[in-house]
């Protein structure tokens, strides 16, 4: 998610004052270490690529989800983007099981991704974007966390997944330890990459297209089509174009592919219509509980600007503690493409660095004090760790 054309590159920037230090040479410097395999987790159902644990939902949702650790864990649960899954979270999860093995964690299939079922409301065809505001994946979550018997729990949140985070701290604050907000923005109404590049080209262009030219017109046919179902070429151009991350391990990438191409129509369309109305700016201030936002400086989709300033000024309104953390040091090139800087992405393309911050946060109510790049290593690119050097703003 993390690819679009040239001419929707952000021409706006503003000025930051940050704590901590730039990329130099004499920054003191920690080696990469792997990243643990989903093997290597223990735990009922902790592997993407294994049958998942699936739960009937109060809400009506057959939900889908991977986990690790004991039961008696204390609990996170990890929410991912925009046509993702749980795999999204997969070796994030993984080094968080194996920094901390005494942990419950939950990765959730959202509705409509994965291997969980479509809102089945009667009138969601028609109108799928009524089946997919916020509120009903808040809803989602709080009878997930229920049908677990878990009261209260940590919640982590990709992109999409943030929103949904942001939700449900808002309105069941009682149900929330903290929040992680990974990719995130208090405001994704009108965003031009949502509008322009996901909904208007290819959902509402060649994919509408091609499904018509199949017969698929009907709300009923179109909900269940998928963009294989449009373009026999689907894979190839969510590869090119949608699920592409220079930063990222490629075999990740390629194991995503297969699973975007088959997420409903229903969902592209309803998903990305409900986000294209979300707007937290006037409440984020209102957060209760702590709150972390891991943000990579090469992020295509949400900026600097406006989104990280606005979403760190409805943050600085409140009263509720919160840490704002900058991963990367290499800006957005003029070409609107990330490549060669931490992005969009960032629990994909450094699991293991967010895996720390998360533990870190969770323990201590900080991450960790260390700043997080993207260099050249190997066949393609690593995270190196800059020692003490964390660029952060926090309350």
């Amino acid at each position: 998610m993390s690819r679009y054309p040239t001419w929707l590159s952000s021409t706006v920037s503003v000025a930051f004052i940050w704590a901590g230090a730039a990329y130099a040479a004499d920054v003191p410097m920690a080696a990469p270490e792997p990243i643990p395999s989903p093997a290597a987790i223990t735990g009922k159902c902790p592997d993407p690529d294994k049958p998942k644990c699936t739960v009937k939902l109060a809400t009506g949702i057959d939900m889908a989800y991977i986990e690790a650790g004991p039961e008696n864990g204390r609990p996170i649960i990890l929410l991912h983007g925009l046509t993702d899954s749980s795999r999204s979270w997969s070796p994030a999860m993984a080094a968080l099981n194996a920094a901390d093995p005494g942990l419950r964690i939950f990765a959730l299939d959202q509705r409509g991704h994965g291997a969980t079922s479509m809102p089945a409301g009667a009138t969601c065809p028609a109108s799928p974007k009524s089946c997919f505001i916020p509120p009903y994946f808040v809803a989602d979550v709080a009878a997930f966390m229920n049908a677990m018997k878990i009261e209260k729990a940590w919640i982590a949140g990709h992109s999409m997944g943030s929103v949904v985070a942001q939700q449900l701290a808002l309105d069941r604050p009682d149900r929330v330890s903290g929040i992680v907000l990974v990719a995130t923005t208090a405001k994704t109404k009108d965003n031009v990459i949502v509008r322009d590049y996901v909904l208007k080209e290819p959902v509402m262009g060649a994919w509408k297209k091609g499904l018509e030219a199949k017969g698929i017109t009907s709300p009923e046919a179109v909900w269940i089509a998928t963009p294989r179902d449009a373009d026999p070429n689907a894979d190839d151009w969510i590869l090119k174009n949608w699920d592409v991350d220079p930063i990222a391990d490629q075999a990740f990438i390629k194991a995503i592919v297969p699973e975007t191409a088959v997420v409903k129509m229903g969902t592209w369309i309803g998903a990305t219509e409900a986000l294209l109305e979300f707007d937290n700016s006037a409440r984020i201030a209102s957060l209760a509980v702590p709150t972390l936002v891991l943000w990579g400086t090469q992020d295509a989709i949400f900026y600097k600007d406006p989104d990280q300033t606005g979403l760190l000024a409805a943050l600085r309104a409140g009263k509720a503690p919160f840490v704002w953390k900058q991963y990367g040091t290499i800006a957005l090139p003029a070409s609107g493409y990330q490549e060669n800087e931490i992005g969009h992405n960032v629990q994909w393309e450094a699991p293991r660095e967010v895996a720390a911050d998360i533990l870190s946060f969770v323990n201590t109510g900080k991450p960790t004090p260390d700043h997080y790049v993207a260099r050249p290593g190997g066949s393609g690119f690593e995270i190196v760790t800059e020692i003490g050097k964390a660029i952060i703003e926090t309350r």
